[in-house]
């Protein structure tokens, strides 16, 4: 029996009701909490009964507010674990939320910036052109005369948030429990979540996206980012400049301004493109509300609460699944799913290999223009849900990054193919690898690892040595790798084989002829000469298939 604190006690309750609305009442039984859990009827009314899981899963979340509504809007992005019916349905989540009292929000802004409304603007318009469920957006203008967009935290929003947290880490423990067999990790993704929110609720987290995004397209320009202005900035309260612009939905306006759509599309692939692959820090919500036309060859990014990191690893992992798919390389393909491991010890080899193939066979002759990368992800995200393919956390928020993207330049054009520019974009970004400067700044990274290695390594043997004298040292074998290990078994099993049989017929050939045994070609044994000739052929058979093996291991 579970024991609630007593603030977290009416929330529970609320939390409970609306499960059990939804016919989740599993998880209330599972919870057993004193006081609440015995009490309520475990029958859902038979309209809902009807409902499939997805729909019962949004209503559910859309009820339980805004914590939940925010984690099932990060879960439509997990189509690798999640089914597409309800990761469809996740996807229709909706911020519905009352916009809470001005003078709430100047209370606010006085209680962070310690200044009153009218020290600070020259005018501020008190109805919030947009309310979220962390904060209202208002438009104002500075004494200055600047025009700025101000955001204010909700009342009491960070009580609430983490409360929520707290209850959804024991919902977390007991789907893992009740979906062993899963791929889904409910708890990471509770934990990724959690990190994820607590950073949206401090808003000098966003002031820094702000921040890094405009160091990074200063010299850009075809990207604008809008200025902090850091006076005016605290942990509830966010002021930017506002970008004087039109939404990239309006083409019509474009068109009015002779602005032409297809560049704005290709400058907006081309900002994203830069933003993964040069930088490694992209901009995860890349929606047409946070994306604004201001001329006919510049576009501005706004809104850099979710962002997305690609390490080095995932970044070099997504290079190599893309040369590997057109190189139609199987083996690579699943040699980088286990080095990053991304493979389940239950996984099916035999079926993995076959669905990849499969996959590359369906796209690989398709003209690269006519192939649509929402299709491919979702295709891939399929794959990986079926053959229990855990990739990174960092793939997620990028792959619907990728889509919106998609879906944007399909409305702005037409024609528009992300796949050609991101091939176009990869050759570029390797060009720009291997270019001197680049190396050597690669060359100290290694230098510094080095240097680092060579003082750790010396450690790490000494603590080795004395868990090997102690007899402390264990073994665990890793089943995913059974497969190429049986293999390179068998190559070096045959090698050696041929090594021993070519050693001895050299040898037997050697005493034949010193012998002189048998008939004789201008006074050699012909026995021994034909041992010499199948041992040459033999030797060179077994030197070309070793260095073959090795050019391929170098690959």
């Amino acid at each position: 029996m579970i024991k609630v604190a007593y603030n977290n006690l009416k929330r529970y309750k609320d939390i409970i009701q609306i499960l059990i609305k939804y016919g989740f009442s599993f998880l209330v039984e599972k919870l057993k909490i004193d006081g609440i859990a015995n009490k309520i009827p475990l029958t859902p009314s038979k309209d809902i009964q009807y409902m499939s899981t997805g729909e019962r899963i949004r209503r559910a979340l859309e009820e339980l507010g805004p914590t939940f509504i925010k984690l099932g809007q990060i879960l439509s992005t997990r189509n690798d674990i999640l089914e597409p019916s309800i990761v469809e349905e996740l996807s229709k989540l909706q911020n519905n939320v009352k916009p809470f009292e001005f003078e709430e929000a100047k209370k606010i802004f006085k209680e962070e910036i310690g200044l009153e409304f009218d020290e600070v603007f020259k005018e501020f318009n008190e109805v919030p052109v947009a309310a979220a469920s962390i904060g209202q957006v208002y438009e104002a203008k500075l004494k200055n005369g600047k025009s700025v967009i101000v955001k204010i935290q909700r009342p009491n929003i960070e009580s609430t948030i983490k409360s929520d947290l707290e209850i959804l880490y024991r919902f977390a423990k007991i789907i893992d429990e009740y979906y062993k067999d899963t791929v889904l990790d409910f708890s990471e993704v509770v934990e990724d979540f959690a990190v994820s929110i607590l950073r949206e609720l401090d808003y000098n987290f966003e002031a820094r996206n702000c921040e890094k995004f405009r160091e990074m397209f200063i010299k850009d320009k075809s990207v604008y980012i809008p200025n902090v202005y850091w006076d005016f900035t605290s942990k509830r309260v966010l002021t930017l400049e506002k970008i004087e612009g039109i939404s990239i939905t309006d083409i019509d306006e474009m068109k009015k301004r002779s602005w032409n759509p297809k560049n704005i599309a290709h400058i907006g692939a081309m900002a994203f493109m830069k933003q993964v692959f040069f930088h490694g820090f992209f901009h995860a919500d890349p929606h047409p509300g946070n994306i604004f036309a201001t001329g006919s060859n510049e576009i501005a990014f706004i809104d850099f609460g979710i962002v997305g990191l690609i390490d080095d690893v995932t970044l070099d992992f997504i290079t190599e699944m893309f040369f590997s798919g057109i190189n139609k390389d199987v083996d690579k393909i699943i040699n980088s799913l286990i080095e990053l491991d991304a493979i389940d010890k239950n996984t099916n080899f035999r079926k993995l290999r076959e669905e990849i193939a499969f996959f590359i066979h369906y796209y690989y002759d398709m003209p690269i223009k006519r192939i649509n990368i929402s299709e491919v992800l979702n295709e891939f995200m399929r794959f990986s849900r079926k053959n229990k393919v855990k990739l990174p956390s960092q793939f997620a928020p990028l792959a619907k990054a990728i889509v919106t993207i998609e879906g944007c330049g399909k409305m702005l054009d037409p024609d528009f193919s992300l796949s050609v520019i991101t091939k176009d974009f990869i050759k570029e970004f390797y060009l720009n690898k291997f270019k001197p400067d680049n190396l050597i700044l690669k060359s100290k990274s290694y230098l510094n690892q080095f240097i680092t290695d060579s003082k750790v390594i010396p450690r790490q043997i000494k603590l080795l040595l004395r868990n090997l004298q102690k007899n402390e040292i264990k073994f665990t074998i890793d089943e995913i790798r059974f497969t190429n290990l049986e293999k390179e078994i068998n190559n070096m099993t045959n090698k050696l084989a041929i090594s021993l049989i070519v050693s001895s017929t050299i040898v037997g050939s050697s005493l034949i002829i010193t012998t002189n045994i048998g008939p004789s070609v201008k006074g050699y044994a012909l026995l021994g000469i034909v041992g010499f000739i199948i041992a040459s052929i033999m030797g060179m058979y077994l030197i070309i298939s070793i260095l073959i093996s090795n050019k391929n291991k170098k690959q």
